[in-house]
């Protein structure tokens, strides 16, 4: 399981994290109607609050308010209260755009927004948590109220809750099981399919290895070398070779789509030359014949360079030998004979 998955799973589980977090603001106005939840699920199972379309849903909401409105003192509260209700529960309608966010839209480090936006939505459920237990102890039942409403759960208890309860938990269960499955298949096929039309890369089915056997075979150092820029985009990156010889080091980035190399390279390459402008910039940039950039520059006798192609990024320099780093590169595909110099 990847970030992105894990992220949309936590996504989903907001929603009745949210539910449940929010539930006392509902409760409270069947507690000012003197009606329990159960008493309240018989009254509208004869005509059941069903449907999605926007008419249906409002005609919904009148019924339950005038439900509860005819049975209590003050049904101005009881509006208040089903009202903020609502409010309450678009949290967890958020957490389910963010999942779907997470699966259909395209969008370089969504993983990063996606968990941003389930810390804020988990704050806001603890928020709900927080304040019910404030406006309970700063309004607290009437006595008269609580007693009335303490027979009748005594009653549900004994007849229906342990029944209501299991039902309700294997039936969630099995609903948020299969939503979570079906989110993350989703995930995956996308993902698939966006890989699949990725333009096909002139290196072939260059692995790390390649790299790792082509620096060895060159007499380059390859154990235990550490990397500049290992760090940037850390939780995309799948893949790093390094290799020292002399004075000549050359580095190989792999990453887990072709969406953060463009990135990385542009921040390389002004951490190289940061005093360039932009249009002096250019002057050091080159296509690489399939697809791609790679900047090249030589300052006080170091000869370094960046390019990136598809889903790789290398990283290269050299004070001794810099002819050996395009000998390398054209070995693994990046350039030609051409276009190597």
């Amino acid at each position: 399981m990847d970030t992105l998955e894990f992220n949309i799973i936590v996504s989903i589980l907001l929603l009745p994290v949210n539910l449940f977090c929010s539930f006392w603001i509902f409760k409270e106005a069947l507690n000012q109607a003197g009606v329990t939840f159960g008493e309240a699920l018989r009254h509208f199972s004869n005509k059941p609050l069903v449907g999605t379309s926007r008419t249906r849903l409002q005609k919904n909401q009148r019924r339950i308010f005038h439900y509860l409105a005819e049975k209590a003192e003050d049904p101005e509260q009881i509006r208040k209260l089903l009202r903020w209700y609502g409010i309450s529960t678009l949290p967890g309608l958020a957490a389910l755009i963010l999942a779907e966010f997470g699966i259909i839209i395209p969008f370089a480090n969504k993983e990063q927004y996606i968990f941003a936006g389930n810390i804020i939505l988990a704050l806001i459920n603890i928020a709900l948590v927080v304040v019910g237990k404030v406006y309970r102890q700063n309004h607290p039942m009437e006595e008269r109220m609580a007693e009335k409403l303490a027979i009748k759960y005594e009653r549900e208890k004994s007849k229906y809750r342990g029944k209501r309860i299991i039902a309700c938990t294997v039936v969630g269960s099995i609903f948020l099981l299969f939503f979570i499955v079906s989110h993350l298949a989703a995930t995956q096929l996308i993902n698939h399919q966006t890989t699949s039309i990725q333009p096909p890369s002139i290196t072939g089915n260059l692995h790390f290895s390649d790299v790792h056997t082509a620096l060895s075979d060159r007499g380059f150092e390859t154990a235990n070398i550490a990397t500049t820029y290992w760090f940037y985009d850390e939780h995309k990156l799948t893949n790093v070779v390094a290799g020292v010889k002399g004075e000549t080091t050359f580095e190989f980035y792999e990453y887990s789509d072709g969406e953060t190399t463009d990135g990385v390279y542009n921040r390389i390459s002004y951490d190289i030359a940061p005093e360039l402008e932009f249009d002096q910039r250019v002057e050091y940039e080159t296509e690489l014949p399939g697809g791609g950039k790679q900047f090249a520059i030589t300052q006080n006798g170091v000869y370094s360079l960046v390019l990136y192609q598809n889903n790789t990024v290398i990283y290269a320099y050299s004070s001794d030998h810099p002819d050996e780093i395009q000998d390398i590169l054209v070995s693994l595909g990046y350039l030609t004979e051409n276009t190597a110099g």
